[in-house]
């Protein structure tokens, strides 16, 4: 292989490893080596890794590389994944979130925010179920030709229902 397709493919490889660690940081976090590299652009250029077939080069000529092989250049393209994988790295170590401005923490951020709409969901219609069952209650009440001292019983058991059920949905035990 000539020296211009070996750059090429280091350029390649290196963005497929970075989007590989940032997608799963859990699984390089023990790499001191990886994460040396990580803290520098000459460290991303001198990283080798025959496995996924990435080699050493100067800074240079992974930059002039980079913008020429990639649509969003060296600094927007190779190097933000570079600091993404760093970060991504670094919060797997501390236990930490990642920021809401990786593409991780955008990931996180929206399946949290399913989390929390699916549970809204279920409480809407466990409180929309009880709307439909007082409105019934109420009917009952309306209806009932006992005495006042029965309506009022009658009336303290299904405020009990539904004061059960209201704490029950209330408090996410769902």
């Amino acid at each position: 292989m000539e020296a211009k397709e070996i750059n090429q493919l280091k350029v390649l490889n290196t963005v497929k490893f970075l989007k590989e660690i940032i997608d799963k940081p859990d699984n390089f976090k023990d790499d001191e080596n990886l994460i040396k590299t990580l803290n520098s652009q000459g460290g991303i250029a001198k990283y080798e890794n025959e496995a996924r077939e990435i080699c050493s080069c100067s800074l240079n000529t992974l930059k002039t590389t980079s913008d020429k092989l990639l649509e969003r250049g060296f600094l927007l393209g190779l190097d933000q994944l570079r600091l993404n994988a760093k970060t991504a790295i670094e919060s797997a170590i501390e236990g930490k979130k990642p920021s809401k401005q990786t593409k991780i923490g955008l990931r996180n951020t929206v399946n949290e925010l399913k989390d929390e709409l699916d549970i809204a969901k279920r409480s809407n219609f466990l409180l929309t179920t009880m709307i439909s069952d007082l409105r019934s209650k109420l009917k009952q009440l309306a209806e009932n030709d006992g005495s006042v001292e029965e309506r009022k019983e009658l009336y303290r058991r299904f405020n009990k229902e539904v004061q059960t059920k209201l704490n029950y949905t209330l408090n996410g035990e769902l």
